[in-house]
C-alpha cells in the first residue's frame, strides 16, 4: 500500500508539472474537416512525388546565399521580423501589443490544426526521404512530418489577418506570407505541395475565424486601437 501511495503521489506531481495542452482561443472543426477539403500528398514514388523532389533539388541548386539567409530568418517565425519587410521598421511588438496578442492566439489555433494534419498524413520531409539524392537542410533537422508545412501555414494565416488590419497592403502582405512557404522548399524541409496545401488550410482556418463572432470582434478592436488611419 505504501508503494502504491508513493506511485499515486508521484503521478500527481508529474501531472502538475506537465499540464494538459490548452485548447486554442477559437475552436476549430475536427481534423477530418480539413482532410476532406485538401488533396492528400502524392504517394511516395509516383510522378507527382518525383516532380516534388526534382523541384526541391532545382531550387536548392540555384539558391543564393541571400535566399538561404532569408530561409533562416523566416524559420524563426517571428511575424514582426517577417512582415516588417512590408510594414516597415515601426512594426514592432512595443508599438503593436494588441496585434501581438491576437497573432499569438491565431498561431495557437493554426498549430492545433497543423499538428493533427501532420499526424494524419505522416509524410516524410524531403531531407529525410531524399538525403541520398542530394537534398540538404539549411535550417536544421526537424522531427515532425512534412505535410502540410506549419511554417507556410502560419505565414499565410498571419498574412490573411494582417491584410484585414491593413487592407491597402493586402497583396504585399500575402506575397510576404507566401514567401515563408517558398523558403521552406529552399531550406529542403518541405515540398512545394506541402506549402500549397498549407495555404488552403490557412484559408479554411481563416474563414472559420471570420465566422466566429468573438474573433471578428477582437479583430475589429485591434484594428481600431492600433491600425486606424491618423
Amino acid at each position: 500500500m505504501k508503494h502504491a501511495a508513493k506511485f499515486v503521489f508521484l503521478f500527481l506531481l508529474l501531472a502538475g508539472l506537465c499540464p494538459a495542452k490548452e485548447s486554442p482561443a477559437w475552436p476549430m472543426p475536427p481534423v477530418s474537416y480539413f482532410a476532406e477539403r485538401i488533396p492528400p500528398p502524392p504517394k511516395e514514388g509516383d510522378a507527382a512525388d518525383l516532380s516534388d523532389l526534382e523541384y526541391v533539388l532545382a531550387v536548392q541548386a540555384c539558391a543564393t546565399s541571400g535566399q538561404i539567409a532569408h530561409t533562416r530568418m523566416t524559420a524563426r517565425l517571428d511575424p514582426f521580423e517577417i512582415f516588417s519587410e512590408v510594414l516597415g521598421p515601426k512594426f514592432t511588438t512595443e508599438k503593436y501589443p494588441l496585434t501581438k496578442a491576437l497573432l499569438e492566439k491565431v498561431r495557437d489555433t493554426g498549430e492545433s490544426v497543423k499538428d493533427e494534419l501532420k499526424a494524419w498524413y505522416a509524410r516524410k520531409r524531403p531531407v529525410d526521404a531524399h538525403e541520398k539524392d542530394g537534398v540538404v537542410s539549411y535550417v536544421g533537422r526537424e522531427k515532425s512530418f512534412s505535410y502540410p508545412s506549419g511554417h507556410a501555414l502560419r505565414g499565410w494565416l498571419t498574412a490573411l489577418v494582417l491584410a484585414r488590419l491593413d487592407p491597402k497592403k493586402k497583396n504585399q502582405l500575402l506575397n510576404c506570407g507566401a514567401a515563408v512557404g517558398w523558403d521552406r522548399v529552399v531550406a529542403g524541409v518541405h515540398y512545394q505541395t506541402d506549402t500549397i496545401a498549407s495555404r488552403a488550410v490557412g484559408r479554411l482556418i481563416f474563414d472559420k475565424l471570420m465566422a466566429d463572432p468573438a474573433f471578428a470582434a477582437e479583430l475589429e478592436k485591434v484594428k481600431k486601437a492600433e491600425w486606424a488611419q491618423p
